[in-house]
């Protein structure tokens, strides 16, 4: 019975999960590689950003991963971004632009619907979705349309939503443009962070 149970392949196991490497592409800020399962933003899966509003170092985080997407043909698509992405700012931190798509919606409904089809097709690509009350079920559809992919899903959310429950694979928090980085939900890592994370 016992063998049964520990060769089938659809029972999930926690020792497994501690062990499986996580796919991921490096963020380019060593301590954050350093702690985070796989050493980068988790590819394949959803992540999370949040922030009590726009311009805390968000783009400073990410700017690095998106530039070496970018490089390797990977498209980097803005969905329902506060603000227009600033072209002169994307080729100042090496972001090909050629490879930089804006999909500018008026309704997040319409923002989520956009990443879920973008991320369905397979075609790597780093995209970014800004929203502000998508719920559990919206976030589901996201992490389950990026599974298994080559692409990198990232929903920017206000820092109120912390506390929510999320399908997210990752969760980092931006309280300040110059506080630590917080990590509150990261999978696969099998530590707890004593402290959170300082990201030059």
């Amino acid at each position: 019975m016992h063998a049964l149970i520990d060769n089938n392949p659809a029972i999930w196991r926690a020792r497994d999960a501690l062990q499986r490497r996580v796919p991921a592409q490096p963020t380019r800020h060593a301590a954050l590689d350093a702690v985070l399962p796989g050493g980068g933003w988790p590819v394949g899966m959803l992540s999370e950003i949040l922030a009590p509003q726009l311009g805390f170092g968000e783009f400073a985080l990410l700017a690095p991963m998106l530039a070496e997407r970018s490089r390797q043909g990977h498209r980097v698509v803005f969905v329902h971004p506060p603000c227009p992405p600033y072209a002169p700012t994307l080729a100042q931190h090496g972001i090909a632009l050629d490879q930089v798509l804006l999909i500018d919606v008026a309704q997040e409904r319409d923002a989520l619907w956009a990443s879920e089809q973008i991320l369905a097709s397979r075609t790597p690509a780093a995209v970014l979705v800004w929203v502000d009350a998508a719920n559990e079920r919206a976030l589901r559809r996201l992490a389950l349309a990026a599974e298994g992919g080559q692409s990198l899903a990232i929903a920017f959310r206000p820092l109120s939503a912390a506390s929510t429950i999320s399908p997210a694979a990752l969760r980092v928090c931006l309280d300040a443009p110059d506080a630590p980085l917080r990590i509150i939900k990261a999978r696969g890592l099998n530590c707890t962070l004593a402290q959170p994370l300082l990201v030059p």
